[in-house]
């Protein structure tokens, strides 16, 4: 089981596109680790999670080819995870296209991506599936476990995920702040190899809990998660999701989080289980 971390930003990206902040000019100053796309993953070649406006970027830059990918999971539908333009190149005219796209995620998202191509499904070849926290489904070959984030607005189901494969579990978790409790619960009898959490609002807000976590909250969802049984002694955590408004480049983020033994994941990183 391989995942790819084709981006570790939040939504305006890392340089802020117009930001004349300190933290964005020290970005385009080091380059490397220090710049990031919008968030997006990739599993086993054959599955997306998020496909947002930084989609072609990503493609190019880390050879995935979108021709494998079968599946297209969405945590939601705010427009860095989520970019239905560039499902609109599979209409005939601007692509040929034989492969049945499968897109999974939440009624807003279905809607956004509906709405904005103004194009049927079967033109598009995307067939679409309508997800709901606290529900389990099959994704190919994955068993995939949807959790309540908190996140976006109340008339929005945006959803973290479990992915489970080849008897190893993946957690994706970023876009959330505190969860609640039927989260908490629900995850209670989970075992993951891996978990991705989010950590957006960085050193400017560290103990943030509402829609995002801070430096010191998403030590404290680690410690939760580790005390509820969720996390193993070898099981490897990677903080992802990350605004240049928090404060802290690459180095500075990987210096703090160090001694509490989670990793800061950066754009390219794959890991392997």
């Amino acid at each position: 089981m391989k995942l790819k971390i084709l981006g570790s930003a939040a939504a305006e990206g890392w340089p802020g596109l117009f930001c004349e902040c300190a933290t964005c000019a020290e970005a385009r100053r080091l380059g490397g680790r220090n710049i990031r796309r919008r968030t997006a993953y990739l599993l086993d070649e054959s599955l997306l999670v998020d496909f947002g406006p930084d989609a072609y970027w990503q493609s190019v830059e880390f050879g995935v080819d979108l021709l494998k990918v079968d599946d297209i999971l969405f945590t939601h539908s705010h427009a860095d995870h989520l970019n239905p333009l560039e499902l609109s190149w599979r209409r005939k005219g601007y692509s040929q296209v034989e492969r049945t796209l499968r897109v999974h995620g939440n009624a807003h998202v279905l809607g956004r991506i509906r709405r904005e191509t103004a194009t049927p499904d079967e033109k598009l070849r995307l067939t679409m599936q309508e997800l709901h926290s606290g529900a389990t489904f099959a994704v190919g070959p994955w068993t995939v476990t949807a959790f309540a984030a908190q996140h976006a607005s109340p008339e929005e189901d945006a959803l973290n995920y479990a992915l489970h494969k080849d008897g190893r579990t993946i957690f994706v978790g970023n876009d959330t702040g505190w969860w609640p409790d039927s989260s908490w619960e629900q995850a209670t009898p989970f075992r993951f190899d891996l978990a991705i959490l989010e950590c957006t609002y960085g050193m400017l807000n560290p103990d943030a809990r509402s829609h995002h976590l801070g430096v010191a909250s998403t030590v404290a969802f680690r410690d939760e998660l580790r005390r509820r049984g969720c996390l193993g002694d070898a099981s490897r955590v990677i903080v992802n999701h990350f605004s240049h408004n928090g404060g802290a480049n690459h180095d500075a983020l990987r210096e703090w989080f160090a001694p509490h033994g989670l990793e800061v994941a950066y754009d390219g990183l794959e890991i392997e289980l």
